[in-house]
This record gives C-alpha cells, sequence and structure tokens, in this order.
C-alpha cells in the first residue's frame, strides 16, 4: 500500500489495534484499547500512588500504531498481522515498529524526568526493557522521530488531557545517588510490569469476546475461580484447630503449637521484614502460613507470595496447601516453576505468560528474583502483584551468596517502597542485614527482621527439638582416599544393615552409582533426583512415606532435593560432607517426629568434589568442625558464625548487578543475572496420560496458562550439554516455539528419570 493508500486509510476509518482472528467479529479500536490499558495501569500502580503513571503509559503505549503506514498495514494484513506482529524484530512479517513512537512523545511533552521513565516502559512493552544506551539511539534515530511526526494528530489532541504525575517520595530524596538510581530502575521495572500485563490483560479480553465462544468462556472462568483472600482464614482456622486436637500431645507436637502461638501473635504487628527461625520438624511451614494469612488480612494486603528453592518443596507445599483449603474448590493455589514461560514472544506465549493473579501463590526462588531482575514482557508482567502483599522466602539460606546484595537491596526495596511484608523462613538463618563482616561491610536490609520467636521460647525449641546424634567422619579423613567405583558399593553395604535409611549425596550421578549399588540387594530401592520430573518424585515421595508409615523396609538414595521442606522421617540418614546448612536440613530428615530417643546422623566423604558454587560452603564447615570437634549444628548461633566466614570470603554481587542497575542498562541486568549456572531448557516427558495428553494440546492448540501449569509436573530441566546429546539422539523435538518435549520412549527411566548419553556411565536399566 503505497503512502496516499495509507492516509486514506487512517482518514476513512477508526484506527484499530488489533484485527479479530475470525471474518465478522468487531475490529479492536485503537482508541478503545489505549483506554482501557490506561485504566488497567493505573488500577496496578495505585498502591504506591503511581496511577497518574500508570495513566499515562497507557493512553501513549500504541501510539505508533496510529501512524498511516501501520493502519494500512493491519487493514491489509488482518488475521495475519494480529497472530505476528507482536514481534517487532521481524519487521517484515510483523509491520512498521511502533512501540517507542509514545515514548518519544512524552519525552518531548513532559521533559526527560517524566518522559524517562514512561519512554523506557513504552518503548519495551514487546522486545523487552532495553539498556539506556540503547534506548537513546533508538529514540535519536531519524525514522524513529519521522514516524513519530506521521503518527495520527487527532490520537495526540484527542489524549492531551492527562496529568503529569509526581514522583514518588522515596524518589525524591534518596539515601545516596547511586540508591536513587537503583529506586529509579525498580520503580522503572514495576511500571513496565503494569503496563505489558494491562496490555496483555485487554488484549486477552478483545480476542476472547472477538473470537470463539469457547476462549471466552475459559478466559471468564479464569478470572473467576480464585476465591478471595479473605476466605482462606476461616478455612486455615478450622484446619489448625482440627490438626491441633487430633495429634497426641507429645513434647514435639507441643512445641509446633507454642510456634503456631507465636506466628499468630506476630501476625498484627506493623508491616515490615520478619523472620522465622524454626528446626527442622518445629512445623514451620503451616505457622509460616499462619503468619502469612493473618497479616495479610490484618493489613488488607492483596496476595501471599511463597518462593521456595527446589521443585520438589514446590510439589510438596503445594500438596499441603490444596489439602488445607479443599473445601475452597480446587484452584486455590498458582503453583509456579521455573523456566516454563515461552522463550518466544509470539501472540498466544506472550498472553500465556504467568502474571500471579492469584490470592496465594507458590514458586522457585529462580522464578521470584530471575523475574525481578528480567528485561522480557513476559517473565516481569507478573511483578506489580507484588505490590501489598506478603512475600514468604522459604529456606532463605539457600539465596546464592553471588547474588546476595542485590537480592537483598530489592527486597529492601519491596519493603519500605511497595508495601510488602518480607517472612525470611529457615532453621538455618544467616543474619542479612546491614553491618560490618570481618573487615567489609555486609550490604543488606536496612535494619534487622524481626524475629518472631521470642526468646524464651528460643532456648527451649531447639533442645526441645535435638532429635539426633550426630557421627562426623573421622579427623583428617581425605574425600579423595578412595575411587568411586569402590566408595559407592562400600556405603552401600552399610544400608545393608538398615531396614530404613537415607541416604544424601551431592551430585546426581554420586545418588545413581549408589542406588545401582544399593538395588544390587534390594531391588525395592528408591531414587529421587532432579532428573525426575515432579509427578514421578511425587510419587515416590508418596511410596517412601506408606512404607515407613508401615514400618516396612524403606531404602533411599538422592540428591539435595529432599533437603529442605519435604516431610520425610528416616531413623538413620547419611550425607555427603557439605555447608553447615546442607548438613541441618538433611539432619532434618531423621527422627523427624522424635518417635526415638535419638536418630543416627552420619556425614561421611564422598569421593567426590561438590558442585563447584558449595565448595567454599563445604571448606568453610570443615575449617569450622577442625577447630571445634563438637561442633553444634543444631543452635541459631552457629549458623550466624558459620554464614558471616561465609559471606567474608565471597564477592556477593560477583556480576556486578548493582551498577548495571543504576546505570539503568536492563538488557546487561537481565543476562548477567543468572541464579543457576547454567542456563537449562525444560523438556517436557510423557510421565503419563494426563501428560501426554496435554503434550498433544501443546503441539496443536499452542500454550496457555492453564496448560502450562498442568505441564510444570511434567517437566525435567536439562544443562546445554545434555540438551545437545539429546538433540544428536532424536529423543527431543519442539512442540512449540522454545518449548520441548521428549519423543523417546528409552531416555526416561522408571527409577532414574531423563537419561541421555552425556550423563554420567550409569547403565539405563540394571
Amino acid at each position: 500500500m503505497d503512502g496516499e493508500g495509507q492516509e486514506q486509510v487512517t482518514k476513512e476509518m477508526t484506527a484499530v489495534a488489533h484485527a479479530p482472528l475470525e471474518i465478522g467479529r468487531p475490529w479492536h479500536s485503537l482508541d478503545d484499547h489505549c483506554q482501557s490499558v490506561a485504566v488497567r495501569t493505573a488500577a496496578f500502580l495505585n498502591g504506591i500512588a503511581a496511577d497518574k503513571w500508570g495513566t499515562l503509559a497507557g493512553l501513549w503505549h500504541d501510539l505508533g500504531k496510529s501512524t498511516p503506514e501501520w493502519q494500512g498495514f493491519i487493514r491489509s494484513a488482518g488475521r495475519s498481522a494480529t497472530e505476528a506482529h507482536v514481534e517487532e524484530q521481524e519487521a517484515r512479517r510483523r509491520g512498521p515498529p511502533h512501540s517507542a513512537t509514545g515514548g518519544l512523545h512524552l519525552l518531548q511533552s513532559m521533559g526527560l524526568e517524566i518522559g524517562g521513565p514512561l519512554a523506557f516502559a513504552i518503548a519495551g512493552h514487546h522486545g523487552g526493557l532495553p539498556d539506556k544506551e540503547a534506548l537513546r539511539s533508538r529514540l535519536a534515530d531519524p525514522e524513529e522521530k519521522a514516524r513519530y511526526q506521521r503518527a495520527a494528530l487527532d490520537a495526540i489532541a484527542h489524549q492531551t488531557g492527562s496529568e503529569k504525575p509526581t514522583w514518588p517520595t522515596w524518589l525524591v530524596s534518596p539515601a545516596s545517588p547511586d540508591a536513587g538510581r537503583r529506586s529509579l530502575e525498580f520503580f522503572t521495572r514495576i511500571l513496565f510490569s503494569a503496563l505489558t500485563d494491562a496490555d496483555f490483560l485487554d488484549t486477552e479480553a478483545y480476542f476472547a469476546t472477538a473470537g470463539n465462544d469457547r476462549a471466552a468462556a475459559q478466559t471468564q472462568a479464569r478470572k473467576q475461580r480464585w476465591p478471595e483472600l479473605r476466605s482462606y482464614k476461616p478455612v486455615l482456622d478450622a484446619f489448625l484447630a482440627e490438626k491441633h486436637t487430633s495429634v497426641p500431645s507429645t513434647s514435639v507436637n507441643l512445641l509446633r503449637h507454642e510456634v503456631l502461638n507465636a506466628c499468630r501473635e506476630a501476625s498484627s504487628g506493623a508491616r515490615g521484614a520478619f523472620s522465622l527461625t524454626v528446626p527442622t520438624g518445629g512445623g514451620k511451614t503451616l505457622s509460616g502460613l499462619r503468619f502469612a494469612v493473618d497479616h495479610a488480612i490484618h493489613h488488607g494486603l492483596r496476595r501471599i507470595v511463597v518462593a521456595l528453592p527446589f521443585t520438589s518443596i514446590i510439589e510438596q507445599t503445594s500438596e499441603v496447601l490444596r489439602n488445607v483449603f479443599a473445601s475452597l474448590g480446587p484452584d486455590v493455589v498458582l503453583e509456579h516453576h521455573s523456566a516454563l514461560d515461552p522463550e518466544r514472544a509470539t501472540a498466544r506465549g506472550r498472553v500465556s505468560a504467568e502474571n500471579w493473579d492469584a490470592p496465594l501463590i507458590v514458586t522457585t526462588q529462580v522464578q521470584l528474583f530471575e523475574s525481578l531482575f528480567a528485561n522480557r514482557p513476559g517473565a516481569c508482567r507478573k511483578l506489580h502483584n507484588l505490590i501489598d502483599s506478603v512475600l514468604v522466602l522459604d529456606e532463605v539460606q539457600s539465596l546464592p551468596a553471588h547474588l546476595l546484595e542485590p537480592i537483598l537491596d530489592v527486597v529492601d526495596g519491596l519493603v519500605h517502597h511497595y508495601g510488602v511484608t518480607v517472612l525470611l523462613m529457615t532453621a538455618t538463618q544467616p543474619a542479612l542485614h546491614q553491618r560490618s563482616v570481618g573487615a567489609r561491610q555486609f550490604h543488606g536490609l536496612a535494619s534487622p527482621p524481626r524475629e518472631i520467636i521470642p526468646d524464651e521460647l528460643t532456648s527451649r525449641l531447639w533442645d526441645g527439638l535435638r532429635r539426633v546424634d550426630v557421627h562426623w567422619p573421622p579427623a583428617g579423613s581425605a574425600a579423595t582416599s578412595q575411587e568411586p567405583e569402590s566408595f559407592w558399593p562400600d556405603l552401600a553395604a552399610k544400608f545393608a544393615e538398615k531396614p530404613q535409611v537415607l541416604a544424601i549425596t551431592h551430585l546426581k550421578r554420586d545418588a545413581q552409582a549408589l542406588w545401582q549399588a544399593v538395588a544390587c540387594f534390594d531391588p525395592k530401592a528408591l531414587h529421587l533426583s532432579a532428573a525426575m520430573c515432579p509427578e514421578h518424585r511425587s510419587q515416590v515421595l508418596a511410596a517412601v512415606k506408606d512404607r515407613l508409615k508401615r514400618g516396612e523396609p524403606c531404602r533411599l538414595v538422592t540428591t539435595q532435593v529432599v533437603e529442605a521442606g519435604v516431610d520425610i522421617d528416616f531413623p538413620v540418614v547419611f550425607r555427603a560432607m557439605a555447608g553447615l546448612e546442607s548438613l541441618a536440613q538433611s539432619a532434618g530428615r531423621c527422627n523427624r517426629e522424635g518417635r526415638l530417643a535419638k536418630g543416627d546422623f552420619f556425614v561421611y566423604e564422598a569421593p567426590t568434589a561438590p558442585p563447584k558454587s558449595l565448595r567454599l560452603h563445604r571448606d568453610v564447615a570443615q575449617t569450622m568442625l577442625d577447630g571445634e570437634p563438637s561442633l553444634d549444628i543444631f543452635q541459631p548461633a552457629t549458623f550466624r558464625r558459620y554464614f558471616d566466614r561465609l559471606y567474608a570470603h565471597k564477592d556477593l554481587d560477583l556480576p556486578g548487578i548493582q551498577g548495571m542497575r543504576a546505570a539503568l542498562r536492563f538488557e546487561a541486568t537481565a543476562e548477567a543475572f543468572q541464579m543457576i549456572e547454567q542456563a537449562t531448557t525444560t523438556i517436557f516427558v510423557p510421565f503419563d496420560e494426563r501428560a501426554r495428553a496435554a503434550i498433544k494440546e501443546l503441539r496443536f492448540a499452542g500454550p496457555s496458562r492453564d496448560r502450562l501449569r498442568l505441564l510444570q509436573r511434567y517437566g525435567v530441566a536439562v544443562y546445554p550439554h545434555q540438551f545437545k546429546s539429546l538433540q544428536a539422539e532424536g529423543a527431543v523435538e519442539e512442540i512449540h516455539s522454545g518449548l520441548w518435549a521428549l519423543c523417546s520412549d528409552v531416555n526416561y527411566d522408571n527409577n532414574l528419570g531423563l537419561r541421555t548419553s552425556a550423563d554420567a556411565s550409569v547403565a539405563l536399566i540394571i
């Protein structure tokens, strides 16, 4: 279409934002779309008094679509444009770029101070938040300026009445220039989140009503299914009351009830940072939930987000919460694993990305924090829903030390500026507030969190829940004194002496080798690792609990996936020498319910080294043990000393995230902030009929939030070398853009999980 034809389109027709997917359905008016997105974005930001910022972002985010060339494109391409245009990187198929035009307008009309954050959010609402220099170059491009000049003048005139916003108070007088720049960076990120989610939701609503009836029904069902957070409280109260009266009045259960009462009493405290330091087996999960629900309702907060370090804990925690709130219906918990949002920003993929619109969310720390430092719309759209929430960081000791400074800076900002209450839960609590650690300054939370457990209860709690004898390895024993080929059979021989025993290794290949050795004399021995999909692990854990309850033989070999939050109770546990936090968490799987006078916890020197990221943890623990042979891993003071030593030897911002944030380098920050050393790819496994059906639907219907929520129960994360091996074997296929499924029957073992030729040379079938 030539320039004259484009001008004619604009003059004779109302500007449109999207074309219908079916002939005869109404087009999506650009004015209606922008007005609706403005209302939604403003509502999302009302909790931090930034609604006027949201209004501006929404009104102007699609100004570039009012140009004659873009209107000519959408009118001529119709449905194909709607399905494809959202990825501007391939402009040949997706029409003229449009996302920066509104940002350029606000810069020119409101100046750099106000227009700057809005320009970032608007320019990035399709392709992602850019670095400052990239945005500056883009907006200075002559073609971009010419495109702005060609924007429909009536669109600009129609919306000039929007008010100029004021800065949030915390951005006016920051503690330091760098702190102010980082606060501006995060405010821009939240603004971007609110805009992208509002844009996605309005687009989704249009396609639901302008598309087929089934799509409309699905969208409406999703909007209606979550209960109000207030309705969770009476159900939880009734569950806890019944639980208290139904369990025996043992010393362990009485202490658990005191922890629960302490959480109830603390819940009416002012919003801010809290800590809950409870020994393993002390009822931390339900007590923390009690605090979160009561606190949220007391202060009128909108949702609770529970972030856990491992997917194995998500599975158990989500199951516990669903059982607690079963009377509210099947959809009471949003379970959101990592790496399950579509990688490419396709039209369907963008709207199917998770936005945390539920009142109770269980996710991973990786999903939470990589989203908080991300720049892509699909990853960031959920972030504004953290405003006015309770954020529970369970097993907080597992936060990666090399990223601890930026993590704590953002958490502190959420607490002080975004109405968030954070609860730090663990049995092995590090001190995470600002202070001197050795000769260096620890840049943590502005002030110490308020500990929920009162001093008078602390000593009784730790002494009363001391349920194991720790057997340390002989002094001076070398980790490599024995070859793996002989070590694992020797350890397996000790298993033969114990009818119920758990062994925890620090590597998957170690667990596989030990399990094979144990299975030679006990074919019913069980294995757990991250190579198994969540549904598979859940079935194994159910079998473990059933055997233990019946008093039957139960020998389990596992990696660290059971170390924290997995509710199993063995009389004997073996654990490879590791950091003190790992040892204490492993010991928590031993005599957990206190049925024995004492359980036996054996620490052994493995013939292999721990993962690189955990070697310093082991070395610090070994140094402390060398100086204190009777080291007590059941006292909070031990862990404060341990973590202070660990942090004194670590670069707590190894990639330089804080400097990138202060320089407004959003894309660089996202690339550098990696909680997992190597990027992983999730492979969906056709583990059962439910998985096979969902994979088939994904292949032919594409991603949706509901479909991906189901499939996360069947995903296995693999490292690049494993992924390449699976590809070379023809064992995986891409069933949608960036989404992969296993198509081989021989690469998933019923005992060991997903196997590749790149794994250690352990036989697939014994």
